[in-house]
């Protein structure tokens, strides 16, 4: 993957401008023109293929990679989680393949992974960045390991970053370095190249989801 030539970067450094008075290197992510719907878990009751978020078939199929990364999980448990990664990625309008990849390349889905700097979760969020999505969505901090918690913090915290930097792939350098030293290195000109090896891993792990979800789907019609 090339980085951002003097187009991309001018580019990216317009669609942060907006945020210039708030984001300084000592402060949090300013407020994004995105303010999410809360979206409440899918009701206990709903257990059939017709009342299942998003498109049919993607809660199973989201559930199915849960339950070989995380069998530890007991089964509700995962499909609260499926239905949660299904739900939040619709609405912040993101793929939900990016959100599994993103969780594979910060904590392997470990719902228990705690970084050297605090980073917490399946999302490895910092407590202050958890709590802070969660009641800007008019939800109640929790344990910041719940994967639910954590994920519904981790989805809403990305779409602040990709509506601030425009680019995912700059926006995931954000997510992973921390916005204000990517908006920095913006406003130099250059993002050194160590920081594009992040969106890389996790571009690469949604290149392999889509390719297994499409054997998968081979698989269902040659089994016809």
């Amino acid at each position: 993957m090339r980085k951002p030539g003097a187009r991309g970067l001018a580019g990216a450094t317009i669609a942060v401008g907006v945020f210039a008075g708030a984001l300084v290197l000592s402060a949090p992510l300013g407020e994004g023109p995105r303010v999410l719907d809360i979206t409440d878990h899918v009701p206990v009751p709903c257990v059939d293929a017709p009342c299942e978020p998003g498109p049919a078939g993607l809660v199973e199929r989201v559930d199915d990679e849960l339950l070989a990364k995380i069998p530890q999980l007991e089964g509700f448990e995962r499909r609260m989680l499926a239905r949660t990664i299904v739900v939040e990625a619709a609405g912040a309008q993101i793929d939900p393949l990016l959100v599994l990849a993103l969780i594979e390349v910060e904590s392997s889905f470990d719902p228990a992974a705690l970084s050297e700097r605090g980073a917490m979760g399946l999302m490895q969020l910092r407590e202050p960045t958890l709590r802070r999505e969660l009641e800007r969505a008019g939800l109640d901090p929790v344990y910041p390991f719940d994967p639910v918690s954590n994920v519904r913090a981790g989805v809403r915290y990305l779409r602040r970053l990709l509506d601030a930097f425009g680019r995912e792939e700059v926006a995931l350098m954000a997510y992973n370095a921390g916005p204000n030293r990517i908006m920095s290195y913006l406003r130099e000109g250059e993002i050194p190249e160590r920081f594009h090896v992040y969106p890389r891993k996790v571009k690469s792990e949604v290149r392999r989801l889509r390719r297994s979800a499409v054997a998968e789907q081979g698989a269902v019609v040659a089994e016809r």
